[in-house]
């Protein structure tokens, strides 16, 4: 079956550094160094759960069991869940997991048991505040639950790097903005749908909705995750320039190739000297061609920009 006693299986402190090293291992490197024993470098998706040690609010374990129950399926098994082993959201979420009991982790400081009856145990940082930055640099895509001032600095630090950080608003907390909890995190992604982003928001909403709405915007975040960049949006983040400031400036530069490769081609038929004449014109259907390339690229990459916004709604 699936049920068993967690194993303190990993310590990558010991891992990425042995005794005799006197530097210890960042918490980035500790958190790289755990993804890849969980195999993730082959294009796995980390989905941490962060949450309150207690409910405060009626619907929040009902909301962790629905969603425990049927994330795991949805994602498949290229997905690792990872809890604190803390009380509360955390063991809830343990408590229902839907999916195999080699999928869940539970991160925990050295030496810690989490106690939890599925999943195995792993360990990284001589405390709790250590751990809590560990986890906050190991996932792909981090949901809330409630929370205090603790759930708030783990999503800070996950945000900060670019992990996507789903709340559930409607649980209140750290969650619902408590606690500088990251403003961006509360800002609907573009993945998502109007009527998801409402759900997660709905106080009185039916739980099942809700999870189901979490889910499915969880499915479209981790595929994104997943999903290898196309040479043009790698090329939109290294150029890092707003792409109608990029468009204006590249037609100025154009039209001024084009007047003065015009000018030239005048200015030698003039003269009478055609040889020079027909290299200044080679010249010009350079130019043609590049205005017809970069024309093009301006094209694909709102092309992609309209496929992916007509995927999220």
């Amino acid at each position: 079956g699936r049920t068993q006693v967690p194993k303190q299986i990993y310590s990558p402190a010991r891992a990425v550094h042995t005794r005799a090293q006197m530097a210890a291992p960042t918490p980035a490197e500790t958190a790289k160094a755990l993804r890849t024993m969980l195999g993730l470098d082959d294009g796995g998706v980390c989905v941490c759960v962060l949450g309150g040690t207690e409910f405060k609010n009626e619907n929040t374990e009902a909301l962790t069991h629905a969603i425990a129950s049927k994330l795991p399926t949805a994602l498949g098994e290229r997905a690792i869940f990872v809890t604190g082993g803390m009380p509360g959201v955390q063991k809830a979420f343990a408590e229902k997991f839907g999916g195999e009991a080699s999928q869940l982790r539970h991160l925990l400081p050295e030496g810690q048991p989490s106690g939890f009856s599925i999943g195995e145990d792993l360990h990284a940082g001589k405390d709790l505040d250590e751990r809590k930055v560990v986890f906050g640099e190991m996932g792909d895509v981090y949901l809330t639950f409630e929370g205090g001032p603790g759930v708030a600095i783990e999503a800070r630090t996950a945000f900060a790097r670019g992990a996507a950080v789903i709340p559930l608003i409607r649980t209140g907390g750290a969650s619902k903005g408590m606690f500088d909890f990251p403003k961006g995190a509360l800002e609907k992604p573009a993945v998502a749908s109007e009527t998801e982003w409402e759900l997660l928001k709905k106080e009185d909403g039916a739980v099942e909705e809700c999870a189901d709405a979490v889910v499915e915007l969880t499915k479209k975040v981790a595929a994104e995750k997943l999903r290898q960049p196309s040479f043009w949006e790698i090329l939109d983040k290294l150029v890092g320039i707003d792409r109608g400031t990029l468009t204006a400036v590249l037609g100025v530069v154009l039209t001024i190739l084009l007047l003065i490769s015009g000018s030239s081609i005048y200015s030698e038929v003039s003269r009478g000297r055609n040889d020079l004449a027909a290299m200044h014109g080679g010249f010009l259907l350079l130019v043609l061609g590049l205005i017809g390339s970069v024309a093009w690229v301006v094209n694909e990459a709102s092309r992609l920009e309209g496929e992916k916004k007509d995927k999220a709604d």
